[in-house]
């Protein structure tokens, strides 16, 4: 496998990236990827439920001690629901929290026995909490309707033909169009228009990785957005993670790991944290 390492002049965005450390609780985490529990669930008609945690997450502990110790809600998930717990520093945990954008600790999703996500909680619940939410969610689940796969817009005849503008030369004034003759120049499309330098980076130094991407629509996007706030280097490296192609992207080139946790550091003062990557294993 072919792995690359690029500088880009835009740098992505912000990801909250935080360690966790596994406690024991009356209620049991599948200890399965996402992939495997959520089957599971399928399989069983049982609820999924996924709690992203992080160890300094003062609020996340005090849920261990209290709502994940009660018996009760350890009885019912134990029978009606498959739990699992995501660390969100982790490879795949930094990839999950960017696809449900999670952006406050503890956040918990509740998808049906189908599989739809259908509750989003945030900040502290109690284990009553959760068993109304559970028993809510449980009731109103049923089968998902059969739907009849509907042609992709490229197959359906359009419904307007697109206009054809043939230019007037007699509009052409100076080497330009009229300023009245621009309305029947076709509309822009796409998803934006970006300037973007691409140079090969060397593996050598450290960088601190702020996030994951599996869309580089998104790493674009994200970029335009976090140019304004620094102006180290910004790095992408593309590799491959279960068949896909991901981008980890990455701050700053240091030449040791001290100068890179010192700007980690400030990267904390503004509510974002990464992970110190060592770029010599990046070639």
């Amino acid at each position: 496998m072919k792995r690359l390492l690029f500088v880009l002049t835009l740098p992505p965005a912000v990801l909250l990236i935080m360690a966790f450390s596994n406690v024991s609780t009356a209620v049991k985490f599948a200890k399965t990827d996402w992939d495997a529990s959520k089957n599971k669930a399928l399989e069983e008609k049982k609820l999924y439920f996924v709690d992203f945690d992080a160890s300094y997450c003062a609020t996340c502990r005090n849920m261990d001690e209290s709502t994940y110790m009660d018996e009760d809600l350890a009885k019912y998930i134990g029978k009606n629901v498959v739990a699992m717990r995501v660390d969100v520093q982790d490879f795949d945990g930094v990839l999950w929290s960017q696809q449900y954008e999670v952006e406050a600790l503890p956040t918990m999703l509740i998808f049906d026995t189908e599989g739809k996500l259908v509750k989003r909680l945030v900040g502290y619940k109690s284990a009553s909490d959760l068993l109304s939410e559970f028993k809510a969610v449980k009731t109103v689940s049923k089968p998902a309707p059969i739907v009849t796969p509907q042609p992709i817009a490229a197959d359906k005849p359009m419904t307007k033909p697109v206009k054809v503008v043939k230019p007037d030369v007699s509009s052409f004034t100076n080497g330009g169009f009229k300023s009245a003759d621009l309305s029947e120049v076709q509309q822009p499309t796409g998803l934006g228009l970006y300037e973007v330098t691409v140079n090969k980076q060397p593996s050598d130094g450290y960088g601190v990785q702020i996030g994951v991407f599996t869309s580089y629509k998104t790493v674009l996007e994200q970029a335009d957005k976090f140019n304004r706030k620094y102006s180290k280097k910004t790095l992408i490296h593309i590799d491959t993670h279960n068949g896909s192609t991901v981008y980890k992207l990455m701050l700053g080139v240091f030449k040791s790991r001290r100068d890179a946790s010192y700007f980690r550091n400030d990267l904390r003062k503004d509510n974002t944290d990464g992970l110190i990557k060592d770029l010599r294993v990046m070639g």
